[in-house]
């Protein structure tokens, strides 16, 4: 074969392997692509199943931290979650020891999953052994809540110095949170308890732990008022508690004290409060105290007063001792009779019997220790016997007149038997304004202004002693408040009938007429006198202040004094209600006289001031004794609806 052909036939060997490769190169792409692409999507899709189980494990893992969460969330509403939560930070800075403290509102945030509230508390004063105990106790408490700033201020680098405290707490609320009104579970106590009770009953209450059964309870801690107490067991007769837990301090509690409780952490509770010890021994604020100095010294006794047979009870108390020195050991010396100390608990009594006379009674309280005979302490006891007060008496007129305008004044008197004591005089609740009292004298003064209500108005009167116990009295005046008829009465005319003056008062407010004869008594506002004489120009009248004079036309505020009594006395306004039954007295020999020189018996005299009236036609006639005032008759007041009789001549006008 020649070289030609031989080429040929390699060459076409050689191209029909190669169109053989890449046919076969083809059919593989086709055959194969599918198959990876399909591998790749199982792969994708395992990787898929993987992380989606992740995811659901860590759903599942966030849904139940959302519940746990949501069960100690604060309550949804922000405004009670922040009341709540600012109530709770200062019960547990109090318990702590805190003082000063200032807790107020801040911040309030309200997002889509959760709600946050923020307290300040401002400048509170601890020392370091309060604030450990507080933040160890903020942070064991089972709630969502977190201190986000915090502030301490050392005032001095020595000794336990009281630390000024600033910080901010912040709590949440998560979303679907339950609504409640108070931050964590409430019963009471259904018995009170002492401090050495380590049973407590309380109310029955589904939100507290259960031992069911008994072997799975767990303690748990409840808060009454400042105390922590630790429940470990729960028994048919009560709740089994260790008293005074986390440092707080035993206390006695009533029955209905509220019982709260103090959700602790699952992951905290195997703290203490005293893995603190070393941080507190080893203070920041502070350089190492010097060794302690004691300085014994009694407390607890104090002067006292007594009624006679009264007991005296109390209880001497040891301070500044040094603990491990022994016990304190009380005596008494120089005792009055009777007088007891018990050495161990220093509780002293005394019962001094009943007749025992008043004065001062002594004893020396002794303070001595058991292992330390360089402790000798005393302190002076003195126990005073007092009659009890005897409270005061007071004197008071039962009712007076009040004149618009007019001084009014009026002593009310009081006394007391224990000489020694001063009274006080003041007046009661609801009395009249501008109505005054001199606590002294207790005297009432009051002007009370023309523009004040007229009526009857009571006002109580006290009086109190200056006894260490005082007592008090008291009594009511009934006040008539009138408008001041006296300036609107005037002397309108003077009338002879019979050969008897009379005296015409006219009331201008009511136009009413009232003629009074000698020996009448005439009461207007409060004045009240006896009509003495009456001639044809004015009057002349008597009360306790002296002899008057008025004249005809005039008001009775214008009568004038024209002979001061002798003695004068304190006047007292006369009662309003007590208007002496009027009556008519004999005619005076002076009377008799002027009906003899009348002309015309028939036709009596008539004098009137004024001057646009003409008087009638018989001239005045004057009793020559007029000017002398006769002697007064028994006191005699005409009615105020009095009007003259038919005989009298027709009624002179009166004055305006």
């Amino acid at each position: 074969m020649d070289d030609q052909k031989r080429k040929k036939i390699l060459v076409g060997g050689l191209a029909l392997v190669i169109l053989v490769f890449l046919l076969r190169s083809k059919v593989d792409g086709w055959l194969r692509g599918p198959i990876l692409k399909l591998q790749r999507e199982v792969a994708a899709a395992e990787t898929s199943a993987v992380t989606l189980e992740a995811n659901e494990i860590q759903l599942k893992v966030a849904q139940r931290n959302l519940e746990d969460w949501k069960h100690i969330s604060l309550p949804p509403d922000v405004d009670i979650a922040q009341r709540l939560y600012r109530e709770w930070v200062q019960a547990l800075a109090e318990e702590c020891g805190f003082s000063r403290i200032e807790v107020v509102p801040a911040s309030k945030s309200t997002q889509k999953e959760y709600s946050t509230v923020a307290v300040e508390v401002r400048r509170a004063e601890t020392d370091l052994q309060g604030l450990t105990r507080f933040l160890y106790l903020f942070d064991q408490a089972d709630l969502l809540h977190r201190i986000s700033a915090l502030t301490i201020d050392s005032p001095s680098p020595k000794g336990n110095p009281r630390l000024t405290i600033s910080f901010t707490a912040e709590g949440m609320s998560a979303d679907g949170a339950e609504d409640h009104q108070e931050l964590l579970a409430r019963t009471s106590l259904t018995t009170p308890i002492k401090e050495t009770d380590e049973v407590i009953v309380a109310a029955t209450s589904d939100l507290f732990p259960i031992a069911e059964p008994p072997e799975e309870f767990e303690p748990f801690l409840v808060r009454i008022e400042r105390e922590l107490m630790r429940v470990v067991a729960i028994t048919e007769s009560g709740w089994q508690v260790a008293r005074a837990a986390e440092g707080t301090q035993v206390a006695p509690h009533e029955t209905d004290a509220i019982i709260e409780l103090f959700p602790v952490a699952w992951d905290r509770r195997e703290r203490t409060l005293d893995q603190y010890a070393a941080f507190l021994k080893a203070s920041p604020f502070v350089i190492p105290a010097p060794p302690k100095t004691y300085t014994p010294r009694i407390t607890g006794v104090s002067e006292k007063t007594i009624k006679p047979g009264e007991e005296v009870k109390f209880t001497a108390k040891a301070d500044g001792l040094d603990p491990e020195l022994g016990a304190a050991q009380f005596a008494l010396t120089d005792a009055a009779e009777g007088m007891i100390i018990d050495a161990a608990s220093g509780d002293f009594l005394w019962k001094p019997i009943a007749d025992m006379a008043p004065g001062d009674y002594t004893a020396t309280v002794l303070l001595t220790q058991e292992k330390n005979t360089d402790v000798k302490v005393d302190s002076k006891l003195k126990i005073t016997i007092k009659q009890p007060n005897t409270p005061p008496s007071i004197t008071l007129t039962e009712s007076a007149i009040v004149v618009l305008g007019q001084e009014f004044t009026l002593t009310a008197a009081a006394t007391d038997v224990d000489a020694t004591d001063t009274l006080k005089f003041s007046l009661g609740s609801g009395s009249p304004e501008g109505l005054a009292i001199d606590p002294k004298t207790g005297q009432l003064k009051w002007t009370p202004p023309k523009t004040f209500t007229p009526g009857k108005y009571d006002v109580e009167v006290k009086v109190t002693d200056s006894n260490t116990e005082p007592k008090s009295a008291a009594a009511k005046i009934a006040l008539d408040v009138q408008d001041d008829f006296a300036a609107l009465t005037l002397l309108s005319g003077i009338v002879g009938k019979d050969g008897v003056l009379q005296a015409w008062f006219r009331n201008k407010a009511t136009g009413i007429v009232s003629p009074l004869k000698v020996g009448s008594i005439l009461t207007v506002s409060e004045i009240s006198a006896d009509i003495v004489s009456i001639t044809d120009r004015f009057v002349t009248m008597k009360d306790a202040e002296g002899l008057w004079k008025l004249k005809l036309g005039d008001g009775l505020r214008q009568r004038q004094l024209i002979e001061p009594a002798e003695k004068p006395a304190i006047t007292v306004m006369p009662v309003a209600d007590e208007t002496p039954t009027p009556a008519t007295p004999a005619a005076t020999p002076a009377a008799a006289a002027t009906a003899i020189q009348t002309p015309d018996v028939q036709t009596p005299a008539v004098a009137t001031p004024d001057a646009e009236t003409p008087a009638p036609a018989t001239p005045a006639v004057q009793s020559p004794a007029a000017e002398t005032p006769t002697p007064a008759a028994p006191a005699v007041e005409a009615p105020a609806d009095e009007t003259p009789d038919a005989a009298t001549p027709a009624p002179v006008t009166p004055a305006p």
